[in-house]
C-alpha cells in the first residue's frame, strides 16, 4: 500500500493509494460542480497576474499534486504511455451543435476537426498544431487555403488540451510550477497552481483537494476580439486505456459556462498519420511578374 504524503501551507495531506481510493480509476465519476446553492468559482485576477514572474524552479507542494494527480489517475507509468488520443463527439455552444474530431499526442500536437449544418449547409473547420505553428481551414462550404493562427486564440489552442494534459514528459520540461492557493470549482475545494510554459505562457490548474483529480484548467485567450480568461471545467471521467479522462467538459469564459463538450468515443495509442498536424499548401495560384528587361 502506496501513501502520498502532500505537504500544504494549509497542513498535511495524506493519501493512501490503496485498492479503496484508486477505484476511482475504474469508474465512470461524476462531480457536482455546481450543487443547488450559490457558489461562485474561484478565479485568478487578469491584471493581477500580469504581474507574476516566472519562478526559478517548481515549488514542493505544486510537484506533490501533479505526482498525486498522475497516481489517482492510473499512475505515471500509465500516463507516461500515453502517446496520443483520438476521440469525437459533440460541441455545444450556445444552440450550435458541432460534431467534432480531435486528436492530441503527449507532445503537444493537436487536430481539431469541426462538422455542422447551419440553414441546410455543411460547414467543417480545422485547426491543429504541429507542435510550432498553429493553423486553421475552412473545408465547407467552400475550401479556402490554410493560414497560421498567430492570435491570443491560436496560442490557446497549442497550450490547452481537452484530455492530454502536459504533466509528463516530453512536455512537462518546458513547464515550472507555482502553487498559488485554495478556490473553489463549484461546491469542490481544491488547489491552484500556475504552471509556466516554454514561452511563459501560463496554465492555472485545479487539483481537487480530496481526490487530486484536474477539476477545471485553462488560459488567456479571446472571444469576439476581446482578451478573456477561458477555461476548461470538467465534471465526468471514466478510464480509457488505463487513464482517467474526463467526458464531460464544460466551456467557461467570464467565469460562466458558453458551452459543452461531450466525448462519445475515446480511443488511446492508435497510429497516427503525422502529416494531419502540418498546415497543407494553399489551392490559390501564386501570381509572378516576369523580371522586366533591361534597356
Amino acid at each position: 500500500m502506496k501513501t502520498l504524503n502532500f505537504d500544504l501551507p494549509t497542513g498535511l495531506w495524506k493519501i493512501r493509494a490503496s485498492t479503496g481510493f484508486i477505484f476511482l480509476t475504474g469508474l465512470v465519476l461524476a462531480f457536482s460542480v455546481s450543487g443547488q446553492e450559490k457558489v461562485v468559482e474561484s478565479v485568478p485576477d487578469i491584471n493581477a497576474q500580469k504581474k507574476v514572474l516566472r519562478p526559478v524552479a517548481s515549488d514542493a507542494a505544486s510537484q506533490q499534486l501533479v505526482d498525486n494527480f498522475l497516481t489517482v489517475t492510473g499512475g505515471t507509468e500509465a500516463y507516461q504511455n500515453l502517446r496520443n488520443v483520438v476521440a469525437s463527439g459533440t460541441l455545444r455552444e450556445a444552440s450550435q451543435h458541432k460534431q467534432f474530431e480531435l486528436v492530441e499526442s503527449q507532445d503537444g500536437k493537436r487536430y481539431l476537426r469541426l462538422i455542422w449544418q447551419f440553414r441546410g449547409r455543411s460547414y467543417e473547420h480545422i485547426q491543429a498544431y504541429d507542435g510550432e505553428t498553429v493553423w486553421k481551414r475552412e473545408t465547407k462550404p467552400k475550401l479556402l487555403d490554410p493560414e497560421e493562427s498567430d492570435s491570443l486564440e491560436g496560442i490557446h489552442f497549442s497550450n490547452h488540451r481537452w484530455l492530454v494534459q502536459p504533466l509528463v514528459q516530453p512536455s512537462i520540461s518546458d513547464f515550472t510550477f507555482e502553487y498559488q492557493g485554495e478556490a473553489r470549482v463549484g461546491i469542490r475545494k481544491c488547489h491552484i497552481v500556475i504552471g509556466f510554459g516554454k514561452e511563459d505562457e501560463r496554465t492555472w490548474f485545479y487539483f481537487d483537494q480530496e481526490t487530486f483529480l484536474l477539476l477545471r484548467w485553462g488560459g488567456y485567450s479571446e472571444i469576439a476580439g476581446v482578451q478573456e480568461y477561458v477555461d476548461y471545467r470538467a465534471s465526468k471521467f471514466k478510464r480509457v486505456g488505463g487513464v482517467l479522462l474526463p467526458t464531460s467538459i464544460d466551456l467557461i469564459a467570464e467565469n460562466s459556462p458558453y458551452g459543452e463538450v461531450v466525448f462519445e468515443k475515446i480511443e488511446t495509442n492508435q497510429p497516427i498519420d503525422l502529416s494531419l498536424f502540418l498546415m497543407p499548401a494553399g489551392n490559390s495560384p501564386i501570381l509572378r511578374q516576369n523580371p522586366m528587361p533591361e534597356n
